[in-house]
């Protein structure tokens, strides 16, 4: 019985190992693009990243980038490529500057969280695409995928 058992975990094994996972970029439907850019927290555009709940925009990924400064040794960076018919030009998401914790969309009128990318409100279910954002120096941050 144990060699049963052995046997069927063995393949178990095997056939999920075969599974190709897809992609985030492929199941939210938005264009791989490469990213691989570092951000100099001193420079004036980016004094904001160096509070709790500071935030700026970088001219990357497939429509922008917006990067938080969530916690205090904590940043995130999403895409700004609406998650809702990513196929549609008019898709990008933007600060609502009047509560700074969400993104929203002028095309499908969907809301996104600033703090973890996840849809809110409105026809989008899916949340942003989420690169990495690691501090590389005292105040170099890196964001890439």
């Amino acid at each position: 019985m144990k060699i049963k058992n052995r046997l069927i975990l063995l393949i178990i094994i095997i056939a999920s190992g075969g599974c190709k996972k897809e992609d985030q970029n492929q199941q939210l439907g938005i264009p791989y693009v490469n990213v691989d850019q570092y951000v100099l927290l001193n420079l004036p555009t980016n004094l904001g990243l160096n509070s709790v709940g500071g935030w700026t925009y970088l001219t990357a990924g497939s429509r922008g980038i917006v990067i938080y400064h969530r916690t205090f040794d904590e940043y995130v960076a999403f895409d700004r490529h609406c998650t809702w018919q990513p196929e549609q030009t008019c898709g990008q998401v933007s600060i609502d500057t009047t509560t700074n914790v969400f993104l929203n969309c002028a095309c499908c009128t969907s809301k996104f969280s600033l703090v973890d990318g996840s849809a809110i409100n409105g026809p989008a279910t899916r949340g942003l695409l989420q690169y990495r954002a690691q501090m590389s120096g005292p105040l170099t941050l890196h964001v890439y995928n």
